[in-house]
């Protein structure tokens, strides 16, 4: 186990070597998703047993067979070899860095190399499918699911800021194209038209900042009570958006989500009410447009065997280009 924090420039993570946040709370590493032979590099949560990867960095482009190696370039880069040497992810932006470093809010960022107070990469600048407390979501980016529970590659559903309208509000579409839920407008800093049982959340605050018309992030922060200890937003593969607080006994608890908040009444989407989530609540119904569907009978599914997803995210082709470890 590498142990500590940072990875300085000339150095590698290979293996089940980590990053550790200095509060020991957030682990950076490689790991392989059940009855799969790839492997990712990864954060996730050293304190709750359960283990939930809240970020990986090369999703959609895993290492086969074996771990790979990331490594911190002399040149000021971060990249993932595969064992054959060649690049599958790269933080590079053009920008040198010193060092890469796994925060204690769960953030891994990069360094400059010339002024180390600023950072010319961060990992919550590029999430995947989870949203961590004080991570700020700008207008602009994009929570996408995982393809399933043991894929991380890019799914079919999104979640992210919507102001098209007029008005601020958020968004969960299918195949990046077709909006199903939307929160409702953001009124002052916490209040959500669609959820308003977010704003009486004891322990969690869910905000929107508006610093200019194309400046505006929302984010959420705890206020651990009741033997919680940390939480996460999580968009699942399945397209519902689930909030979980890790407890202090191990396990991480869900205490609200889209579909749960709907319940029986009018769902709170803008086009139709899509149902995801079958395993999880069998005998719930919906009430769409005044007629009651049973939960889990998702009208997108024959769309979703054909359906690729539309993000700005372009596969790589097989050609390998190959680069020094060095």
């Amino acid at each position: 186990m590498y142990g500590g924090a940072t990875l300085l420039m000339g150095s590698s993570l290979s293996g089940n070597q980590t990053l550790i946040s200095k509060n020991g709370t957030f682990a950076l590493g490689f790991f392989n998703p059940r009855a799969t032979n790839n492997w990712y590099i990864g954060i996730w949560y050293t304190t709750i047993p359960q283990k939930a990867i809240v970020w990986v960095a090369n999703r959609d482009n895993p290492v086969r067979n074996m771990p790979g190696v990331l490594k911190f370039s002399r040149g000021g880069q971060l990249t993932l070899f595969d064992r054959m040497g060649c690049s599958v992810w790269s933080t590079d932006n053009g920008q040198k860095g010193s060092g890469a470093v796994i925060t204690d809010s769960g953030n891994f960022i990069v360094l400059d190399a010339h002024n180390e107070s600023a950072i010319v990469w961060e990992s919550f600048a590029h999430p995947t499918d989870t949203l961590l407390p004080d991570a700020k979501l700008w207008k602009g980016m994009t929570l996408t699911s995982w393809k399933s529970s043991s894929d991380p590659a890019s799914g079919l559903y999104s979640f992210r800021m919507d102001t098209s309208l007029g008005k601020t509000e958020l968004m969960m579409l299918f195949n990046n194209t077709v909006p199903y839920w939307s929160s409702g407008e953001c009124i002052g800093h916490n209040y959500f038209t669609n959820v308003p049982e977010l704003e009486g959340q004891k322990k969690v605050q869910t905000s929107c900042v508006r610093l200019s018309p194309s400046r505006i992030y929302i984010y959420f922060g705890l206020n651990p009570v009741d033997h919680m200890i940390t939480g996460r937003f999580v968009l699942n593969e399945n397209g519902d958006f689930e909030l979980f607080f890790g407890m202090d006994d191990g396990r991480w608890s869900l205490r609200w989500s889209t579909i749960r908040s709907a319940g029986p009444m009018d769902c709170a989407i803008r086009m139709m009410c899509i149902v995801v989530s079958r395993a999880s609540h069998p005998s719930t119904t919906l009430k769409v447009g005044g007629q009651l569907g049973v939960l889990g009978e998702n009208p997108f599914n024959a769309l979703s065997r054909r359906a690729q997803p539309t993000a700005s995210w372009k596969p790589r082709t097989n050609t390998c280009l190959k680069k020094k470890l060095s």
